[in-house]
């Protein structure tokens, strides 16, 4: 039985029905009402703005909007952070319309009792020290994601619930996707695998699709039912045909609002862009969600460049700092200019410093690497020809472990077959991965393996330290990454293919346990106990990378 407590309240058309109707709900779980209109519009999704206020226990409150649905059905959702009574009342643009205006409900809402994380502990916010996220509980959120960018147009509902199975057990916690699917919307035809298009008609008839934006509810929701977040991009833009007005604010916040609407009964985040610089409608849309949703964090997902993700910082609606460190772009596809191979050296340092430096900006912001270097058949098979040798295999891992020990506090995974949705596309290869081997390749187990050494320690608490490194690489490509905690009982460094690290141990209160971890295997070596005196080396177990881990001996 899936883990959830949807109630759907059919109205009557009485409005002292709907004042006197009580309905269930447990905690963090989605929770629908179904207004229906008396009314009958030309453009309920043009003419219409609905808003609600829920009222909680110890004075909460939870205000955002409902949307059109279809025909003449509105509906509001929400999901209630605390049991007890909540009472909920809506404002219609249209104070005449009896059946949408100044409708009141109640709902008793109790504690959920499973353990699904997110209906557990809440929606994500950001923590006290405005440092990584957390759930509403408090609970430190380790977001490790992926880029499945097409599976709102290319995935069947089967095909969904089979991948996100896999990344679930690969203990990934965060999808990023948009509605377009990058490259793959043209491709379809703009369609889901339904032949649903996301909008119909234009001008002053425009209006979102209903049976499009239920597809999109569906897949949101079983990820959230498996405890997965889902980040939806480029809001800015949510149909890639020619019938959204891109440049047409009205249009924009109307569909931000109508979207925030529909996903307030899920645990997600939002991003007005998606792999681009900061244009005017960000700001729209940006403003738009925050106004519309009181309980959805918002960040931005710019392009491979650092100056974007600067911009994004300072606005007032971005709640966390996203930026994409990216797999070593040396063109931008995005102008007329000529192709030139990926640059791993580009990548490392893009991995290691920009996160340093957002995490340096104010007003202090936590700050996620929300897209690092992709996995693909040609770095595989290292094709010159897309990728500038050495570009070593790792590097998809090597890129997460590198910008966490830096200060990202979450990485975004990518990998080939996946974001496309296997659809192929024209560039990096005619011959790459379908879905089927992409979601299969060993790169995302090695994610898993990132994610549970994460998992076992207090990774919240680190903080950059590659001062301490006393013998670093000149080679970008051979940089080490180093973060302790301020307390020094706690820290680790990553290897990416060096024979030893030396450590200034004086930065440490006391004698420091190690350990060995290899990010290719999941496995541990035990070093013993080092004094916290001088500068000692630590020489790794055998080639490849590795992940040194240190912290305070028993006792201590």
């Amino acid at each position: 039985m899936q883990e959830q407590a949807q109630a759907v309240y059919a109205d009557s058309h009485s409005a002292e029905h709907a004042r006197t109707k009580t309905q269930n709900a447990a905690t963090w779980a989605r929770w629908e009402a179904t207004l229906t209109s008396p009314t009958r519009y030309a453009n309920p999704y043009r003419d219409v703005r609905l808003t609600v206020r829920f009222a909680g226990p110890d004075g909460r409150e939870i205000r955002g909007c409902g949307f059109w649905d279809g025909g003449n059905t509105f509906r509001l959702r929400c999901m209630f952070p605390a049991p007890g009574t909540w009472e909920w009342r809506t404002t219609c643009s249209d104070t005449s319309n009896a059946g949408l205006h100044d409708r009141t409900g109640r709902v008793n809402v109790s504690a959920y009792s499973g353990t699904n994380p997110l209906y557990r502990r809440g929606y994500l916010r950001i923590s006290g020290d405005a440092r990584h996220l957390v759930y509403d509980d408090g609970t430190p959120f380790l977001w490790v994601g992926d880029t499945p960018w097409s599976a709102f147009v290319a995935a069947t509902q089967p095909e969904w619930a089979s991948y996100v199975q896999d990344r679930k057990a690969k203990k990934f916690t965060v999808l990023l996707l948009d509605f377009i699917g990058m490259g793959v919307a043209k491709t379809v035809g703009h369609k889901d695998r339904n032949g649903n298009l996301p909008f119909e008609n234009s001008g002053d008839a425009l209006q979102w699709n209903p049976p499009f934006w239920r597809g999109v509810d569906e897949k949101v929701q079983y990820a959230n039912e498996q405890g997965v977040v889902c980040v939806l991009a480029n809001v800015k833009m949510p149909a890639a045909a020619s019938l959204f007005p891109l440049d047409d604010a009205a249009e924009v916040r109307r569909f931000a609002q109508s979207l925030a609407a529909r996903l307030m009964g899920n645990v997600v985040v939002y991003s007005p862009t998606a792999d681009y610089w900061w244009l005017p409608m960000d700001d729209v849309c940006g403003d738009a969600l925050q106004e519309a949703s009181s309980v959805h964090l918002v960040t931005a997902h710019p392009e491979f460049n650092l100056v974007p993700a600067q911009v994004f910082h300072g606005k007032p609606y971005i709640d966390f700092a996203g930026l994409q460190t990216g797999g070593g772009w040396t063109h931008n596809p995005h102008k007329r200019e000529p192709k030139t191979p990926f640059d791993a050296r580009v990548a490392c340092r893009n991995a290691i410093e920009w996160p340093s430096i957002l995490r340096d900006m104010s007003p202090r912001k936590p700050v996620l690497n929300l897209e690092g270097v992709y996995d693909t058949k040609t770095l595989q098979q290292e094709d010159p020809q897309y990728f500038s040798l050495p570009f070593p295999s790792r590097m998809p891992r090597s890129g997460a472990y590198l910008s966490f020990f830096s200060g990202a506090m979450g990485h975004i995974y990518g990998c080939w077959g996946v974001w496309n949705w296997g659809i192929p596309q024209r560039w990096n290869g005619a011959d790459n991965w379908n879905r089927e081997e992409g979601i299969a390749q060993p790169s995302s187990t090695h994610i898993r393996y990132f994610a549970e050494f994460l998992d076992g320690i207090e990774w919240w608490r680190l903080e950059p330290r590659p001062d301490l490194i006393r013998n670093q690489a000149t080679d970008w490509l051979d940089r080490m990454a180093l973060a302790k905690t301020p307390d020094g009982d706690l820290a680790v460094a990553y290897l990416p293919d060096n024979e030893k690290v030396d450590i200034d141990m004086t930065a440490f209160p006391m004698p420091m346990l190690g350990r060995w971890y290899n990010p290719a295997s999941g496995d541990y070596t035990e070093i013993g106990l080092t004094p916290n005196n001088g500068v000692r080396s630590f020489v790794r177990p055998a080639a490849g990378d590795w992940v040194l881990l240190l912290t305070a001996s028993p006792g201590k």
